[in-house]
């Protein structure tokens, strides 16, 4: 089982790169999975769903969902999350 850890606050359709791939450029297949993480600033449990961006080189996994205020939380794999840009 993966431990996810918080990444970052993200904006539709503005840069954000997962091991030097640009998320928002990819399709992303949904999992079919929903993991249960922490939200960064108020501490409370979300079930967001996992992710996968399969390219040539890589397949990257990220949990994404919206926190309240319209506001899009990522998480990555924990070994990967000092990867993110």
């Amino acid at each position: 089982m993966k431990n996810w850890k918080f990444a970052s606050l993200i904006e539709e359709e503005k840069e954000f790169k997962v091991e030097g791939i640009n998320i928002w450029n990819h399709y992303w297949h949904c999992a079919d999975r929903k993991i249960e993480v922490i939200g960064p600033l108020s501490g409370n449990p979300y079930l967001f769903n996992e992710y996968e961006i399969r390219s040539p080189e890589k397949t990257i996994n990220f949990v994404v969902g919206e926190f309240s205020e319209g506001r899009i939380g990522l998480y990555l794999p924990e070994e990967d999350a000092i990867n993110a840009q």
